[in-house]
């Protein structure tokens, strides 16, 4: 069985990154079986798993403006004849600009190959003639990654056939570990501060304002003694930086900047935070979190509470709303931190390891090919 996996993404990537890469590296030990990427040259994916399986890995854009019609076909030409050179059985993609590619592959070249899709966003599914085109007769196996997706998905009426398929992640990678004191140090966090980390990036709709806001309402006393560290590359207009001096938090606000492993800077933390309001499925970064043995706040958006079983290995907040987090603050001084800590990483232990993930996914490519 021959497997091409695709990805658009030219940059990091997130968790289209995290997810193909946990893929890749696993699958590429089941004997028998040819594994192939097609990414763009300039993405993290490209980087992180070339030095590994060079042989293995295609330089191939996915344009994702309309406009760029011209670079659309050059690349249906290149994919095309990866597909005929290897031989491959199922194609597996992870968006609308990579897929559009490989159905043309199929339109214009009459290969015969399956089409898996993985939806990784909460974005609503436009019920036009295209998606219709694209979903119904271009799609022979649709992976979504959260039990909110597919209720959303089924609305659309547009998939056949469709699987819940949760992330996994690299438990003993992510297994807990002793704090980085050197660098709570250097970040001038005290002793008896309280630390929030986010890992799952800096843009607005991940919610970390919502964060900073509930802070900012608490009493002096409180407030000076809660630290938030938002890990993530930073909009280069300024527009977080403002937000936080607006709100009188620049002495409780770091911004991390971006960290290829995050493992030193969670383990400074006393709880996680992911309180996304748009395009959020199930999170990476929140399962990493837990596995790390940290409890969670995450927003009740989309997959994210799916991961918590609120106020037992972490807390459940309205999306968006600054009031349900301080309340949530408020109730912190009670709090057994330590059972939290522990229970979020049984939760890990139990629901989130990557070997259920991959044995699944590789399930559906058998009954494909």
């Amino acid at each position: 069985m021959n497997i091409l996996f695709t990805n658009f993404h030219p940059g990091n990537g997130g968790g289209h990154t995290t997810y193909l890469t946990c893929l890749f590296r696993n699958l590429k030990k089941v004997k028998q079986n040819n594994f192939f990427l097609a990414v763009p040259e300039s993405s993290k994916l490209n980087a992180d798993l070339k030095v590994d399986f060079g042989d293995s890995i295609f330089d191939v854009d996915f344009p994702a403006k309309p406009r760029e019609v011209f670079a659309v076909f050059r690349n249906v030409r290149r994919v095309a004849g990866i597909i005929k050179k290897n031989g491959i059985d199922v194609v597996h993609v992870n968006g609308n600009p990579d897929h559009k590619v490989v159905m043309l592959c199929k339109c214009f070249y009459q290969l015969n190959f399956k089409i898996v899709r993985t939806k990784h966003d909460s974005k609503r599914i436009k019920n036009n003639f295209f998606y219709r085109l694209l979903y119904r007769a271009y799609t022979d196996h649709f992976i979504v990654v959260s039990f909110f997706q597919k209720k959303e998905v089924f609305s659309s009426r547009l998939m056949k056939k469709l699987s819940v398929i949760h992330n996994g992640i690299d438990l003993e990678h992510f297994s807990p570990r002793t704090e980085a004191s050197k660098l709570k140090c250097q970040l001038g966090i005290g002793s008896d501060d309280v630390v929030f980390v986010s890992v799952a990036g800096s843009a607005l709709h991940k919610g970390w304002q919502y964060l900073v806001e509930a802070v900012s309402m608490l009493d002096d006393e409180r407030k000076c003694n809660i630290k938030i560290i938002i890990a993530g590359n930073l909009p280069s207009n300024n527009i977080v930086e403002r937000y936080v001096l607006s709100k009188g938090m620049q002495d409780n606000v770091i911004f991390y900047g971006f960290v290829r492993d995050v493992r030193d800077v969670v383990s400074i933390a006393d709880l996680g935070f992911v309180l996304s309001t748009e395009v959020e499925t199930i999170s990476f970064a929140c399962r990493e979190m837990m596995a790390l043995g940290k409890p969670v706040m995450v927003s009740d958006y989309a997959g994210l509470p799916e991961n918590i079983d609120d106020k037992v290995n972490g807390w459940i907040v309205q999306a968006g709303d600054a009031l349900s987090i301080k309340m949530v603050l408020e109730s912190l001084k009670g709090t057994d931190l330590k059972r939290m800590s522990s229970n979020a990483r049984l939760k890990a232990e139990s629901e989130f390891g990557e070997a259920d993930f991959i044995k699944k996914t590789y399930q559906i490519y058998k009954l494909l090919s």
